[in-house]
């Protein structure tokens, strides 16, 4: 848990402006948010910040989501970090996809406030495989 007892929400995201819409939307709602810009970066501050949800974009420069979350949940010191994807990547496959490499819900962008926070809240309180809206 972040400062106080709040939820600590990381954003991995390669998009600064969805990093900071994101930021504003969850900060106001009450979470602290710990942001990384790639996917490697991503890796180290799950390790080292242990949040309560992971928020994860699929495409990104180097290391993908999908290879993030796959590295994440391999790892015996961040498999129970729940996953969020939030992707642009709206097809089928791409959503079986991050949801059987462990992920409890796949948004897509754009998304509203509303629907992230509410999955966010669901997954904090022990909500479980969370399909796409």
């Amino acid at each position: 848990m972040g400062d106080k007892g709040r939820l600590k929400v990381a954003v991995v995201d390669d998009d600064p402006s969805i990093t900071r819409v994101m930021k504003v939307i969850l900060r106001s709602s009450g979470y602290d948010v710990v942001t990384a810009p790639g996917g490697e970066e991503g890796l180290e501050l799950a390790r080292s910040e242990a949040p309560d949800v992971l928020l994860l974009d699929v495409m990104m420069p180097g290391i993908d989501g999908f290879e993030v979350c796959r590295r994440l949940k391999a790892d015996e010191g961040t498999r129970d970090i729940p996953v969020i994807f939030v992707s642009a990547l709206t097809a089928e496959k791409e959503i079986e996809q991050g949801m059987s490499l462990g992920a409890l819900a796949y948004l897509t962008k754009p998304f509203t406030p509303d629907l992230l926070l509410a999955k966010i809240s669901e997954i904090a309180n022990g909500g479980r495989d969370v399909r796409v809206e």
